[in-house]
Formats: structure tokens, C-alpha cells, sequence
């Protein structure tokens, strides 16, 4: 009996030191894997909180990281735009023709949204490389629409999709028309959308980049995801949803110069196991709620 007791106290010692780890684990994620390429700030202005963040997809084993390759990460920001308020920081406000100020502010990914929110993405990649966006409508039966290529077009920065550590790319951008996608149902059973980022060292062969969004034919997108498709972890940021973008965030996303170290992180880190040389993908869902949900609201008052 002496003995069981012992070795339950061992184990609940050990489970204990191992979930004492797991915040440093995650910080090596977001801070060795993602903050440190960023460029240093040129001041020595310091963060004002603490950035934590949790795992909420399941975790990758070191064991399956080290036996697949290296890992690498991908960080993503959903905004929803509201109706802006008298304390937003005037440079991060969207005015829309006959609609007012909008703001952009985080959203967990995966959260529902309600129908007719507006929303924009924010993309960033420590590995250098070349960034692709497909987009697919999501069924009620999980079955999937066309997939469309809706990054890179020539509209936005002439069709130049490179990316690097804290050079953030904004879709769609500011000086779009709209500047920003509304989540609206083409049929009944429309229950959101798929987006999938692809990050590659060199430019995906067999892709012209069109002046608009373009179709992708169902076999070029489906050997994608058999190329490519890897497991995943998804990380969220610790008192992120419902902050308002910053300053520093809208100046990158203009292209007016990189996030830092100190700069605010993405809102959603996703980790993929991948060979250094292999493009890494990820698909990222926008979920439009039911329509019974009592929840839903207008556009930015959710």
C-alpha cells in the first residue's frame, strides 16, 4: 500500500513539473520561434503587458516534431471591424464612404461570427518566403465550394507577396474597395468559409496571378493539401479578442515600415511540422453562425 501511495505522489509530482513546463515550452514557440527574427525596436520602449499565450488545438509531441522535421509558425490575426469610438487611435480607424469610422479589433479564430460581420486578415511569416491565399465557402455536410485564389492579386501591391519576420500583410488592404470581406451566406447551408495560407520559399509554379481573385481548379488545390498538409497547433493570445489594432500594426500593414520585437504579436500562432524546404499550409476557418443564434448582432456590436 506504502508503495502505491509513493508512486502516486511520484507521478502527481512529475504530471505536476510537466504542466509547470508547458508555459516555457509555449513561450520558446512565440518568442524563439517568431519574436526574435523580428528586427529589434529602435528605442527602448518596453512591453506594457506580459505576452502569454495557450495551446488550444492539440499539442505536437517533440518526439513526432523531431521524427517529421522542424517545425515552423505562422502568425494571423482575424479583424472585425465595429463602429469606432471617440478613445480609438484615429490612425487605425477606417472610413468607409457614407458609412462612418470602423475599427478593426482581434477575434479568436474559430469563433463564430455573426452574419454580415466585416473582416480583414493580418498575415505574418518569420520564414521568408512567398504567401498564398485560398479561399473556400464551408457546407453544412463539411463538404467544401471552389477554392479561389484571393492573394496575390495585381490590385493589391502589384501581385508582390513575399514575406518575412514583421512585415505583416493586410487582407484586404486599406486601400481596397471595400476594405474588407462581409461574411454573408450564398445558400442556406453556407456555414463559412475555409481560408488556407500557403507560405513557400519560391513562387508556387503553375499560378498566374490575375488582377482579381481568381478560380483554382479543384485537383491543383487538392494536391496542395496532399503536398503539404502537415499537423498543426494553434495557439491564442491571453487577453487578446477584442483589442483594437494598434498603431504600429496599421503603419506595417500600409507598408510603412516592420513590427518589432516590442510591436504587439498575432493574435493566432499556428505551428506546423515541416521540412525546412517544404512550403508549410494551413487552413484557417470563418465560421458564420446559425441563424437561430440568438447572439448574432450587428456588424461590431458583437
Amino acid at each position: 500500500m506504502f508503495k502505491i501511495i509513493l508512486a502516486t505522489i511520484v507521478i502527481a509530482i512529475l504530471s505536476g513539473a510537466a504542466f509547470a513546463q508547458q508555459p516555457d515550452a509555449t513561450r520558446d514557440l512565440w518568442d524563439t520561434a517568431f519574436v526574435q527574427k523580428r528586427p529589434p525596436a529602435k528605442t527602448n520602449t518596453k512591453r506594457t503587458q506580459p505576452v502569454k499565450y495557450r495551446v488550444v488545438s492539440k499539442s505536437i509531441a517533440p518526439s513526432t516534431a523531431d521524427r517529421t522535421g522542424a517545425s515552423a509558425v505562422v502568425g494571423v490575426t482575424i479583424w472585425r471591424l465595429r463602429p469606432s469610438k471617440q478613445t480609438d487611435d484615429q490612425s487605425v480607424r477606417q472610413l468607409v464612404h457614407q458609412e462612418g469610422e470602423w475599427t478593426p479589433e482581434r477575434v479568436t479564430a474559430g469563433a463564430p461570427l455573426g452574419e454580415g460581420s466585416r473582416v480583414q486578415l493580418t498575415i505574418e511569416s518569420p520564414r521568408k518566403g512567398y504567401l498564398y491565399v485560398f479561399d473556400r465557402e464551408i457546407y453544412a455536410d463539411k463538404t467544401f465550394g471552389e477554392a479561389y485564389l484571393i492573394f496575390p492579386t495585381l490590385s493589391l501591391n502589384e501581385g508582390d507577396n513575399k514575406v518575412d519576420a514583421g512585415r505583416i500583410v493586410e487582407i484586404p488592404s486599406s486601400g481596397d474597395k471595400p476594405p474588407y470581406y462581409t461574411l454573408k451566406r450564398s445558400r442556406a447551408d453556407h456555414d463559412g468559409e475555409a481560408l488556407t495560407v500557403i507560405v513557400s520559399e519560391k513562387p508556387l509554379p503553375g499560378l498566374t496571378v490575375g488582377r482579381n481573385a481568381q478560380n483554382i481548379s479543384t485537383e491543383q488545390f487538392a494536391n496542395y493539401e496532399k503536398q503539404w498538409g502537415a499537423m498543426t497547433q494553434q495557439l491564442e493570445l491571453e487577453k487578446g479578442a477584442g483589442t483594437a489594432m494598434s498603431k504600429a500594426e496599421k503603419a506595417a500593414a500600409l507598408g510603412q515600415g516592420n513590427l518589432t520585437q516590442e510591436d504587439s504579436m498575432p493574435q493566432t500562432i499556428y505551428r506546423v511540422v515541416t521540412r525546412p524546404d517544404q512550403p508549410l499550409l494551413i487552413t484557417i476557418p470563418l465560421s458564420i453562425r446559425p441563424k437561430s443564434d440568438k447572439a448574432i448582432q450587428a456588424p461590431g456590436s458583437e
